[in-house]
This record gives C-alpha cells, structure tokens and sequence, in this order.
C-alpha cells in the first residue's frame, strides 16, 4: 500500500493499492462493493480504463511518469470508458465526489510513497 501526497505535502489518500501486473489492470475495481474517502487504486502503466461492471461512480486522475496530473475526469459513471491521453502514464480511481476537498488541477505534481517510507 501507498499513500499519495501534493508536492506541497497535503495528504490526499493514505490507503491506495499499486497495480502493476496485468491481471491487476485489466480487473482494477470490478467486484469491488465501494471506495472509502482515503482509498485509491493506481494503476501503471494505464493510459485508458474503463468502469465496464463497476457498481459505483469513480473520480479518476491521470497522471504523468512524473507524477504530474494531466487529466481529472469527475463523478464516472459505470460503463464507460476514459483515456488519460499521451502524456498519462498512469491512472488513479477514487471514490465519487473525492475531487471538490483535495483542491487538485491539472499540472499539480503527486507523491506517492510506501507506507513503510517514514519521511512523509
């Protein structure tokens, strides 16, 4: 598990799983019941995903190899599908209505870190 910061050192999600396999990715949140405010998915490297058999509404944030958000999509609703465009590398599934309290824009840099990374 992972948490993810703003550079400036906000916290924004404590609890947020790392997908990088590809099992991992082609399932990412099918079956899941729901998200909790401080839970996440990240998947890399993942320039599209989709909400095909999702049961709830995600907020989703594409963000560069860097780290920097290059596009947010609000409120997805089940059975659609989204891309994050050329320069995402990644993507991170949130729960529905996550987005209005972070106070993050496209261009604003994320950190993730482990849990087991102290310094944060």
């Amino acid at each position: 598990m992972i948490s993810v910061f703003r550079k400036d050192g906000l916290p924004l999600v404590h609890d947020v799983e790392w997908g990088s396999g590809s099992w991992r990715r082609a399932r990412g949140l099918i079956g899941a019941a729901s998200l909790s405010t401080d839970q996440g998915l990240v998947l890399v490297p993942c320039r599209a995903m989709h909400t095909w058999f999702m049961r709830f509404s995600l907020d989703i944030i594409f963000f560069s190899r860097e780290g920097r958000v290059v596009r947010m999509a609000a409120r997805v609703k089940p059975v659609r599908m989204i891309w994050g465009g050329w320069p995402s590398w990644g993507v991170m599934e949130l729960q529905s209505g996550w987005f209005p309290w972070a106070h993050l824009k496209e261009g604003d840099e994320l950190i993730f870190r482990s849990k087991e990374d102290r310094s944060c």
